[in-house]
C-alpha cells in the first residue's frame, strides 16, 4: 500500500485492513474468494504485480458470501 488503506474480506467474512507502507499477498483460485475494498476516507494507492500463468484472468465472478459491510477488521501484524 502506497497510500491509504484497503479492507479484504475473505469468503468466511473475516476482514483485514492493509494500511500505507503494508504489503499483502492475495492467493489466486477459486478457493480463495475474496474482495478488497476501500472503506478509508483517503484514496487507496497500491502497486500490484500479477504472476498468473499466461491466458488466466486477473478475477473471476463469485458469489456473495453474504458478509455485508465490515468495517470490525484487523490489522496484519507485519513486525
Amino acid at each position: 500500500m502506497q497510500q491509504g488503506s484497503l479492507t479484504r474480506i475473505d469468503d468466511d467474512c473475516r476482514a483485514v485492513v492493509y494500511a500505507a507502507g503494508q504489503s499483502l499477498v492475495e492467493p489466486s483460485g477459486s478457493r480463495h474468494v475474496h474482495i478488497g475494498r476501500n472503506l478509508g476516507t483517503e484514496p487507496a494507492e497500491l502497486y500490484v504485480t500479477y504472476v498468473n500463468p499466461i491466458g488466466s484472468p486477473l478475477s473471476v465472478d463469485a458469489a456473495d458470501p453474504g458478509c455485508g459491510e465490515r468495517r470490525d477488521a484487523q490489522r496484519p501484524d507485519h513486525s
